[in-house]
């Protein structure tokens, strides 16, 4: 029986691991700026279209609050209406920055915002 085994007189199921279903998983190149101060790390992530030559439309914000430390409070923001409007000092963008973080660190974010400008990354 080969589903079966023998340990010290006792007889037992063997029991055999599922085997993995296969994923179509595709790899997506990025490109990403960092930038932090004392109260706050900003990372900007841009990823590459399949042909890794040109990249798809906006760009992700990953933001850590360092204030917060248990758990340290990472968010992703995609939403690239906001992110510009920030950058704009659009003033209901900036509202809703104020939740997230103070006015030095909506500050610090803009001119970040400002070198991925400089970059071409709007």
């Amino acid at each position: 029986m080969k589903d079966r085994i023998q340990i010290d007189g006792v007889w037992y199921v063997r029991e055999t691991e599922p085997q993995p279903e296969f994923l179509d998983v595709k790899i997506h190149t990025s490109l990403s700026a960092h930038y932090e101060n004392d109260d706050y790390v900003w990372e900007a992530i841009r990823t590459y279209k399949d042909d890794n030559e040109t990249f798809y439309d906006g760009f992700d914000i990953k933001f850590t609050n360092k204030n917060i430390i248990q758990p340290l409070e990472e968010e992703y923001w995609d939403n690239m209406k906001w992110i510009k409007g920030v950058y704009e000092n659009n003033p209901d963008s900036i509202k809703e920055a104020l939740e997230e973080m103070n006015e030095n660190g909506i500050k610090h974010f803009r001119s970040f915002l400002n070198e991925l400008n400089k970059l071409g990354w709007f």
